[in-house]
């Protein structure tokens, strides 16, 4: 297995998966499996990008039905809010704060829960027997 060779790719390649998904307006479409799929296969072209389209999907699935919803609001509030142009470190920072007085609590929490649901998008990517680079 391939690894990439940085944390901080890893975490890019993470953040980008779930920034795309937002930019797809995948996240408004319900809970529909059924549906978020068939859009997922018209939306995106290549099979990496289905494959990561389905494991955002799956991940955001995984914690509702864990009942994670601060975790799925941080997402939400950092990752998926600016979904219209691409975002800067101090973008997110500022997401990051603002997110954190949205739900009274502290930063580093709402990293805690970055941190958490990247890690658990991570182990669905790889349980599926994928590596980061697109080949197997």
């Amino acid at each position: 297995m391939i690894k990439i060779e940085s944390e901080k790719e890893q975490r890019n390649e993470v953040v980008w998966a779930f920034r795309k998904f937002a930019r797809l307006e995948l996240a408004n479409s319900g809970s529909n499996p059924i549906q978020v799929y068939k859009r997922i296969d018209v939306l995106c072209h290549s099979r990496r990008t289905k494959l990561d389209m389905l494991a955002v999907f799956d991940t955001l699935r995984l914690l509702s039905l864990s009942g994670e919803e601060d975790t799925i609001n941080a997402l939400r509030d950092v990752y998926f809010a600016p979904a219209k142009y691409r975002c800067s470190q101090n973008e997110t920072s500022r997401l990051i704060r603002k997110s954190a007085r949205l739900n009274y609590c502290d930063e580093r929490t709402i990293y805690r829960k970055l941190h958490k649901a990247r890690e658990l998008y991570i182990r669905i990517r790889e349980q599926e027997g994928f590596l980061w680079d697109g080949r197997k």
